[in-house]
């Protein structure tokens, strides 16, 4: 059998990568194939619970933001699912989890340069070319793009009691469990625990008995979305974000989590009227609560069920809950994929033990005409934008055009609103020295 050779081999289908397979689809310059281990297109299927909805706009699509005119974009969607109208008369500024996953899914199955089924398990590098194995093919190709997604991450204490009854969210739709007449505890004060918090309190999982919501956050936290704040997820912010120091990036990630990771307003304001019209109009007895400031430190199981012990985060007082199922609104982690290994050894790590990236998104390896790109890997280089939707298409232009050594699309910076002062790589560089008093 044949070698299918191309420039530019994807590892991995989800957005990301789905981004540069729809924008590189109309540009035979630059020869691609994106290669996804599962049978048919999933983005995080355990959590498209029936009222979720996206962060961002439905603009921020696989191609819009570079290419309006490309055939994959969310308007072209509608139009061939032959819904727009509908939609429009909508008046939705934001949509449902659910359609965004139909839209992703229809793209990633009208592409020509995708293949389900193939299970990437190893790479390895000749000096000239990647060879890809899969169970079932061989293929070969100039540069790699690594779009494997993050896995979910669960507390070391919690891990010998994954169960049934102690799960992570992203299992949750997928499990479609019976929570009629349990006590149930959510941990995680992020957009996921809150949209567990909601479908419970809604008996989308049956009627439960009792919900405990454990944040270690200092409260439950609306996202950071007024248009000052879009700005961190422009072009500019990131370029120049880039070559601050490390230890100002790191604290910068930090100080700007609620621009990614708050609750959406439309959905704290729906919760906080169910609890307000349950307690104080329905006059229901106590069958909730939220609980913010409190530390998952412990997990015990018995016959009984579980045993959380908490830790409040102003007062040290330890508390202790008991629970009949535990969900686990906990967030993912980044790791090197293992089809990685046999390159491991030449792939220098960050102090978060994740590939050094350079501007472009490839990581920084000895074969400089042979890029291995990653993509969602680079929140501690690039900032709070690089894991997010946002700048998706920006970031999947800007790989193409690296790869290809052509300007295949024009990603030129617009004239920003806000002056960041980072836009020279020789500028804050270091933090400046405080002068001596």
């Amino acid at each position: 059998m044949n070698t299918q050779t191309v420039d530019l081999l994807g590892v991995g289908i989800g957005p990301f990568n789905l981004s540069i397979a729809a924008l590189a689809s109309t540009k035979p310059d630059l020869s691609t194939l994106f290669l996804e281990r599962k049978k048919a297109f999933a983005w995080h299927p355990g959590l498209l619970l029936n009222d979720a909805k996206m962060q961002t706009s439905y603009l921020k699509d696989l191609v819009t933001g570079i290419d309006p005119t490309n055939p994959y974009s969310f308007l072209n969607y509608l139009v061939e699912q032959q819904k727009l109208y509908p939609f429009i008369a909508s008046g939705q500024s934001v949509i449902s989890r659910i359609e965004f996953s139909h839209y992703l899914s229809w793209a990633a199955h009208s592409l020509n340069n995708t293949r389900f089924n193939q299970d990437v398990q190893s790479v390895e590098f000749n000096g000239d070319v990647f060879t890809i194995e899969t169970s079932e093919h061989s293929y070969q190709s100039k540069h790699l793009v690594v779009g494997t997604g993050m896995q979910p991450q669960v507390p070391t204490f919690c891990e010998p009691h994954i169960s049934n009854t102690c799960f992570h969210a992203s299992e949750l739709d997928l499990r479609k469990p019976n929570l009629t007449g349990k006590r149930v505890a959510i941990i995680g004060g992020g957009q996921t625990g809150a949209d567990v918090f909601q479908h419970l309190f809604d008996k989308t999982f049956g009627e439960v008995a009792d919900i405990n919501w454990i944040s270690r956050r200092s409260n439950i936290e609306a996202l950071d979305e007024s248009c000052f704040t879009d700005q961190y997820f422009m072009p500019d912010y990131v370029d120049g974000f880039y070559h601050l120091a490390q230890t100002t990036k790191n604290s910068e990630v930090s100080r700007q989590k609620l621009t990614s990771d708050g609750i959406t307003n439309d959905c704290l304001q729906g919760i906080y009227q169910r609890l307000y019209h349950d307690r104080y109009v329905l006059n229901n007895p106590s069958w909730w609560s939220i609980q913010p400031n409190r530390t998952l430190i412990s997990l015990a199981h018995n016959e009984n069920g579980y045993k959380l012990h908490l830790e409040h985060g102003l007062t040290h007082d330890n508390t202790q809950i008991n629970a009949d199922v535990v969900i686990l609104c906990t967030g993912y982690r980044r790791a090197l994929p293992s089809c990685l290994t046999k390159l491991a050894s030449q792939i220098p790590l960050n102090s978060q033990g994740l590939p050094e990236l350079c501007p472009d998104f490839s990581v920084k390896w000895p074969a400089a005409n042979n890029r291995i790109y990653m993509v969602n890997a680079g929140i501690h280089s690039h900032g709070i934008a690089e894991p997010q939707l946002s700048l998706a298409t920006w970031r999947a232009a800007k790989i193409i055009n690296h790869a290809s050594g052509k300007n295949l699309y024009e990603i030129d910076q617009q004239e920003a609103i806000v002056d960041w002062g980072l836009s020279s790589p020789e500028v804050l560089i270091q933090p400046k020295a405080k002068a001596a008093v």
